[in-house]
């Protein structure tokens, strides 16, 4: 029978397609990783890679494990984070994922007083966009805006909703005055537009491709949030932001609401942990903390 961490080297000069750039991966000598894979391939009685002058080639055989073995080190890192959640709640450790615009408009300024109400409670936060896994203890909490359009939730997971968001246009209060402000879609194409790009485009709501139909100058395409609304701050433009974003920044002021890219701006707790008490006080915070500025996040400042 072959040991299960020798599948981890075996995965690892499948992808790096040799045994140095396994080393470097697994952190580990290049002999060791040679002898690793050399004792799988004993105990299963087959090649799994041939040795070219490029490097180690996967055989028919090892191409054909490659996908199980994966699945062997997702179980095995699923198990890891379960003993590592189990250790966070006798520690009082909760670990939120959130991406950068929810981290700076919401979370980040209310840690501050959590952790001086709560000072055994550690926060670690895990900033990105992508969705990580809660059923399957990537994160203990999620602070999410889901749309319509997102993907299901799976099971295990408990969902609170905060508020319903909006998104508008906006302008710096100084591009305003020097050159008015459109107050509806049909006077946005007599203004430079600062667009999204990338993931963000598919949240151009369908007026503002009416106006870059009607030839409106884009006079930039950015796929980060936070960088549009840095442009429309500079007086690059105007364009489109969530309301939560435009309405905590005293330079900015709305021009008019769209509906188009609503969305629920909701926590998601693991099930299992939601009755712990330093959770249930830390999502009990949030959502206290979001009703007081609902009127800005719902565009009704």
């Amino acid at each position: 029978m072959f040991e299960w961490s020798d599948l981890r080297h075996f995965l690892a000069v499948a992808r790096g397609g040799s045994t140095l750039s396994a080393s470097k991966i697994l952190g580990v000598n290049q002999t060791t990783v040679a002898r690793r894979v050399g004792a799988l391939e004993e105990a299963l009685g087959e090649k799994l890679f041939e040795k070219t002058a490029g490097g180690y080639r996967l055989t028919e055989v090892g191409s054909a494990m490659v996908q199980n073995a994966e699945r062997v080190e997702a179980e095995a890192e699923a198990f890891a984070r379960m003993v590592a959640q189990r250790s966070r709640k006798l520690l009082g450790m909760i670990r939120v994922t959130t991406n950068d615009v929810l981290a700076d408009c919401l979370l980040t300024p209310w840690l501050r007083e959590f952790t001086q109400r709560f000072p055994v409670v550690q926060v670690e936060t895990i900033i990105t966009d992508r969705r990580l896994d809660i059923s399957r203890g990537e994160a203990d909490i999620a602070l999410r805006a889901n749309t319509s359009k997102g993907p299901a939730l799976g099971e295990g997971v408990t969902v609170r909703r905060l508020a319903t968001g909006k998104w508008g246009v906006y302008a710096s209060k100084k591009y305003a005055a020097e050159n008015g402000s459109p107050s509806n879609a049909q006077e946005l194409a007599k203004h430079p537009i600062i667009a999204g790009a990338g993931e963000l485009a598919r949240f151009d709501p369908a007026f503002l491709q009416e106006a870059k139909a009607a030839g409106a100058i884009i006079r930039q395409a950015s796929s980060s949030i936070l960088n549009i609304a840095g442009a429309i701050r500079s007086g690059l433009g105007v364009g489109g932001i969530p309301c939560m974003l435009g309405e905590l920044d005293p330079e900015l002021q709305l021009c008019f609401l769209f509906d188009e890219a609503d969305y629920d701006l909701t926590l998601i707790t693991r099930e299992e942990m939601r009755n712990l008490p330093h959770v249930r006080a830390f999502n009990d915070f949030i959502a206290s903390r979001t009703a007081a500025l609902r009127h800005m996040i719902e565009g009704r400042a």
